[in-house]
């Protein structure tokens, strides 16, 4: 069979936002290809700009667009990712678009928020929801073979049967096809790579090392995808994937984007050695953040050795009660001790802190200023908490009544991390972004009154920039 995955188009604050390749379609293009189908992928997200209101831009194909290629194309079946909650409008949209242009063709959609919230893209016509992960369910499910991890409507109600198995052995998945892209190509990714704490025009590519995640913080959803039981490719498997994206494109960077990469430290060992011996030149990150209780000093060394230059520590707060709600499993002075061996390790340490929780009050995030200030930290990442569906989080805002307007959609990434949706009788939602700001403000006083040459630098590079001067 014919099949075209669509990933929605992105709406942003940043109309140079960074880009990753979509890892996820691109699993699902390769094991069909495997299984004997034709997949290609069609990313709404390669595309121009365009400005839209209130400093938002349109990054990518319009939906239209996409329908007008699916047309072409001719697919027996069109999958849409809905990889984020921020990514549900747009997936409507271009459902609805797909939808009157090929009407007779099935239509089904995955990701994070489709598994959490499966009722509105079938109310919106979609035929089926395939719930978590899809490698083996998809082929299935052009097979008619498909009895588990499905949702479709039933005489006017959802009908979920939850998924019985996650893949069980990574290593059998093929690397992901960042070859069946229908438009562009997975140089177009390493040209728009980048991101937060590193520089544009690096050549950055990303990967997925492990899935799963057995913790339990209650602002998180990722479990309703991959499950609790951690599951891990061999280092073996992940160095032959980055061979491959060094030998074939040039990667100069690596960002992975697990959310546990060093939960097994010896397997976290074994790739990092093998970094260093094999692509001694190569650099990597962790956009998603690094679990604070896997990483000792000779982890940190070895790390620094293999090529990271900086790692994202997710401390969420700096105040005791806040980690008990978040049940964030932190001893805050070994978080601490971390941030040390990160300094002696030769690494930058950047730390992740979420404000706003229920139960959250000034003093309280006061405690988490404090502790973020003596960190000394390198760079800073304060979000106001979300309650994304799908999390415990969301359903006890529900409960008690603290969310904002229930039902909101996020129309826009940037709303994600910034708009406060919680209120409570300990803090207004309305108040959250001054405080997000004086933590911010904070930081920034701190991280200038420590390192001044940093700050006469930026300042030159500001004042050249706004002369016109490329820097």
């Amino acid at each position: 069979m014919n099949v075209l995955l669509l990933n929605p188009p992105l709406r942003s604050s940043n109309p140079a936002e960074s880009l990753p390749f979509p890892l996820g379609l691109g699993y699902l293009a390769s094991v069909l290809r495997q299984a004997g189908h034709e997949a290609w992928i069609l990313d709404g997200c390669l595309g121009p700009v365009r400005k839209l209101e209130a400093g938002l831009y349109h990054v990518g194909m319009t939906a239209a667009e996409m329908a007008a290629e699916a047309v072409r194309l001719g697919p027996d079946l069109v999958g849409i990712s809905v990889p984020f909650t921020s990514r549900m409008a747009a997936a409507l949209e271009l459902g609805r678009e797909v939808r009157r242009a090929l009407p007779g063709v099935p239509l089904v959609a995955g990701g994070m928020h489709a598994t959490v919230e499966p009722g509105e893209l079938l109310a919106a016509g979609f035929d089926a929801v395939l719930l978590g992960e899809a490698e083996i369910s998809l082929p299935l499910f052009l097979e008619g073979r498909l009895n588990d991890g499905i949702a479709r409507a039933r005489d006017g109600r959802v009908v979920e049967i939850p998924q019985a198995a996650h893949p069980p052995d990574l290593d059998a998945l093929p690397f992901p096809a960042r070859d069946r892209l229908v438009r562009g190509s997975f140089e177009d990714y390493l040209k728009r790579g980048g991101g937060r704490w590193i520089r544009r025009g690096v050549r950055v590519a990303s990967l997925i090392t492990s899935r799963g995640c057995p913790y339990r913080c209650t602002f998180c959803s990722a479990y309703r995808v991959t499950g609790r039981k951690y599951r891990r490719r061999s280092a073996a498997n992940v160095l032959d994937e980055i061979a491959d994206l060094t030998a074939h494109h040039r990667v100069e960077v690596l960002a992975f984007e697990d959310d546990n990469l060093t939960a097994d430290r010896a397997r976290a060992a074994e790739i990092f050695e093998g970094i260093a011996r094999r692509f001694p030149r190569l650099q990597w990150m962790t956009p998603n953040g690094v679990s604070l209780k896997h990483l000792d000093p000779e982890l940190l060394a070895l790390m620094k050795r293999s090529g990271c230059r900086s790692v994202n520590l997710a401390f969420e707060s700096g105040d005791p009660e806040m980690l008990r709600v978040m049940r964030k499993d932190l001893d805050l002075e070994q978080a601490r001790r971390v941030r040390q061996w990160c300094r002696e390790a030769g690494i930058a340490a950047n730390g992740y802190f979420i404000i706003g929780m229920p139960g959250e009050t000034p003093e309280s995030l006061r405690r988490s200023m404090d502790y973020a200030v003596s960190l000394d930290l390198d760079g800073l990442g304060v979000f106001i908490a979300t309650p994304f569906p799908g999390t415990e989080l969301y359903d006890l805002c529900r409960e008690k009544g603290y969310l904002v307007s229930a039902g909101q959609r996020f129309e826009a990434d940037p709303e994600v991390l910034h708009r406060p949706l919680i209120e409570t009788p300990w803090l207004k939602a309305a108040d959250l972004p001054a405080w997000q700001a004086e933590f911010e403000r904070r930081f920034r006083h701190s991280y200038y009154r420590r390192r001044p040459a940093v700050r006469l630098r930026r300042l030159a590079a500001s004042t050249l920039r706004r002369l016109g001067v490329r820097v």
